[in-house]
């Protein structure tokens, strides 16, 4: 891996969302109010044996961890921060790996339900995380992954 696949990995995957965070905390602490949810990866929490994507565990874990920070910072300010760690979803960016017969094979073996995740069971974890029946959640980090993280 160059330095310039490093660099733009955790640009595009942990710097940006410290940047976005810093920008809309902002306008969340003046009203005493906001909710936070940050997209991670089940790469964050663990690792694989089917690709080599060192950069993008990092910067997941990266995500992973800042969430768990800020959520202690802001906290006080009527804010809370948590994070899905999404497990193997239909993605532009993964159509056409999943599609392969090796990943295929890969989620039969390795994800204990046996498939990937379908088009709207990320939805109700988000809108838990957005509802007010959630203003005690924070810091949480929620793998929506088939049990791919539970073994």
């Amino acid at each position: 891996m160059t330095d310039e696949e490093w660099n733009f990995t955790i640009d595009v995957d942990l710097s940006s969302v410290f940047k976005v965070t810093r920008a809309f905390a902002k306008i969340m602490k003046e009203n005493g109010y906001g909710r936070i949810i940050n997209i991670a990866s089940m790469y964050g929490l663990v690792g694989n044996t089917a690709i080599h994507t060192v950069a993008y565990h990092s910067s997941k874990g990266g995500v992973v961890n800042f969430t768990r920070a800020v959520s202690a910072e802001l906290a006080q300010d009527g804010i809370t921060c948590n994070c899905i760690c999404p497990g193997y979803f239909e993605t532009e960016l993964t159509r056409d790996v999943l599609k392969t017969e090796f990943f295929q094979n890969f989620a039969k073996e390795h994800v204990p339900m046996g498939r990937y995740g379908r088009e709207g069971e990320l939805n109700a974890v988000a809108i838990f995380l957005a509802s007010d029946e959630a203003s005690y959640v924070t810091g949480a980090i929620i793998p929506v992954d088939g049990g791919y993280t539970a073994v």
